[in-house]
């Protein structure tokens, strides 16, 4: 008895054995995180650095620049991600307490938060595009939006005014290189 082996065979088999191998990797609740650094400054030319544990907006020029901060991104759906800093080891969160909403940096591994736990939204950020600007609004605070001052060296934080001449809510965002 002959045994046929279609073009597609080894194709097939491939694809079931990276299947498997990917289960046996991950188990059932433990999701894999691809971690991505991207460079981020606003419409007026302020990068991110961190100054004092606070993440700060402002111009750094020569030797300076080295202190320039990469965000580091887990997509969670499309057009959500988790954003952090320093290696994926202090990420951005958006906390919410009566009518004051800030952003804080909080001691958590970015790889390590998942997309189900309600307490995790609040790291999660919905990325609108609009030709080479982004913005970036809270997944649990809807309304609020990541934003620099107009003066350089001043905290990142919220607003829930994007259109607000005072603060700036455009961002350049491109992968590192």
């Amino acid at each position: 008895m002959e045994i046929c082996r279609c073009p597609f065979s080894y194709l097939i088999s491939f694809l079931l054995f990276l299947f498997h191998s990917e289960t046996a990797c991950h188990p059932l609740g433990k999701r894999h995180c691809r971690m991505q650094a991207f460079r981020i400054w606003d419409v007026n030319q302020k990068t991110f650095y961190l100054r004092n544990n606070q993440l700060v907006a402002g111009y750094l020029q020569g030797p300076n620049s080295k202190l320039e901060e990469k965000l580091n991104v887990v997509p969670v759906e499309p057009g959500a991600l988790f954003l952090g800093i320093q290696g994926g080891k202090l990420c951005l969160a958006c906390v919410g307490s009566g009518d004051e909403t800030r952003l804080q940096l909080e001691a958590v591994n970015i790889t390590d938060l998942s997309k189900n736990k309600e307490q995790d939204k609040r790291f999660a950020f919905i990325r609108s595009d609009s030709g080479l600007i982004t913005s970036f609004e809270s997944a649990a605070c809807p309304g609020w939006f990541l934003c620099t001052s107009l003066e350089a060296d001043r905290p990142v934080s919220l607003t829930n005014m994007p259109k607000e001449d005072m603060m700036v809510t455009k961002f350049y965002f491109q992968p590192d290189r």
